[in-house]
């Protein structure tokens, strides 16, 4: 294997542990281990943007808990479902089903699935049901009504004496304003939102997760050869404190060099990299546009309408600044 292609091969695999990840993983770690020990079980929210992380989360959790056999019979404790679009009466239980491994006939009725459903999260051993995408019950034009979906979440929980943990984009909350008992039942939502630049300990993180790619970058021959606060800045004004977006820069950033032999990584490069992005920041001011890398410093109100851009494109609401500047 060559340095670029083990370039590209550690930054592919890597799963930063970066405080905002490591904070909700030890929390949701903490719940499944109370449910797996028999304590009472909890529905628990994770709303957040697309590429804030929830993905890398549900993957780690997943393997924390793995499928066994106890005597002979098929252990699933932890149950990882993929909610999908347009998710009907019928299909909910479906997905449920197809998780644990088993197809159903088409031609059984929404009410003999869900009760194929819980026989077979039953004989699973099954304590805890991560839904993924669950902010998929209330698209647009959805064919659940948000109360419809959030009493089939409620009766799930109550027949099973199930935990669930429910992952989706920010509308997922309406899911729980459509039903005060399935609230009643619930955490208070645990928001995994990305870096605020307008906090300065967040953004000391999110520069921290900058530092460590450049450190695996270095480590491999290819240092990249911009300065550490224009790096976290620009990246930022790309990102909008979005880690998962961070991760596609450095990966198209790698992947410029599958060809090329050891040498420094240019601002120039950066740009390319950058051109193969999807921006998550503010369209008004791009990133790595600055042709003087000598003066190519980002203004923290720049900064700041990245992070809102992130934000108000999710339908989340903006937290109050504590503090006002950028540190690193």
């Amino acid at each position: 294997m060559t340095p670029a292609q083990q370039l590209r091969r550690n930054i592919e695999t890597c799963e930063l542990p970066h405080a905002k990840f490591m904070e909700h993983l030890s929390t949701l770690t903490r719940r499944i281990d109370d449910s797996l020990a028999g304590f009472a079980p909890k529905i628990i929210r994770v709303p957040g943007p697309s590429g804030v992380g929830k993905s890398s989360l549900i993957a780690n959790l997943s393997r924390g808990y793995p499928e066994s056999r106890v005597d002979g019979r098929r252990h699933v404790p932890v149950l990882v479902v993929e909610v999908p679009q347009s998710a009907t009466a019928k299909l909910l239980p479906k997905s449920v089903l197809r998780a644990l491994g088993i197809q159903v006939a088409s031609s059984m009725t929404a009410g003999a699935m869900f009760d194929m459903m819980v026989t077979q999260l039953r004989l699973a051993g099954t304590r805890v049901v991560i839904f993924d995408e669950v902010s998929h019950l209330v698209d647009e034009g959805s064919r659940v009504p948000p109360r419809a979906a959030s009493d089939w979440l409620k009766t799930l929980a109550d027949t099973l004496d199930l935990s669930l943990i429910l992952f989706g984009i920010p509308r997922l909350e309406r899911l729980f304003s459509a039903n005060e008992q399935l609230r009643r039942r619930a955490c208070p939502a645990l928001d995994f939102w990305p870096y605020n630049a307008s906090e300065a300990h967040e953004m000391v993180a999110y520069h921290a997760c900058v530092a460590n790619y450049a450190r695996m970058f270095a480590e491999a021959a290819y240092p990249i050869d911009v300065p550490a606060r224009t790096l976290t800045e620009q990246t930022y004004l790309l990102t909008g404190g979005l880690i998962g977006v961070l991760a596609d820069f450095m990966r198209e950033l790698a992947s410029l060099m599958a060809h090329e032999a050891p040498r420094a990584i240019t601002y120039s490069d950066c740009q390319n990299a950058c051109g193969s992005v999807s921006h998550a920041g503010s369209p008004h001011r791009l990133a790595f546009q600055n042709t003087d890398t000598e003066n190519a410093g980002v203004e923290p109100t720049a900064l700041r309408q990245a992070y809102v851009h992130v934000m108000t494109s999710n339908a989340a609401s903006i937290p109050v600044p504590k503090k006002q500047g950028v540190q690193h």
